[in-house]
């Protein structure tokens, strides 16, 4: 049975993956397992990565090179799993 992870493609999901193992792996288990996020957890893991996102910033407010790979993770998730309200 696929999970979460399984529709955002590896280059992002290694991204993903790595920083929910380090800063939410409670949520990274819930993942692993579920076909599909709740809304809750998909908000989880876009603050878990906007976090891992400011982290990068230099004095002048632009992320890094990673910081870089995490917007675009960031975006890879939400066009994988949209948030509806």
């Amino acid at each position: 049975m696929p999970n979460v992870f399984d529709f955002i493609s590896p280059e992002f999901r290694t991204i993903i993956v790595e920083e929910l193992l380090r800063r939410n792996p409670a949520l990274f288990d819930q993942l692993q397992t579920a076909s599909g996020p709740t809304n809750d957890q998909s908000d989880a893991v876009v603050d878990v990565l906007s976090d891992a996102l400011m982290k990068t910033f230099g004095p002048d407010w632009t992320p890094n090179e990673y910081g870089l790979a995490i917007e675009r993770a960031i975006k890879a998730y939400l066009e994988a799993w949209p948030i509806h309200r």
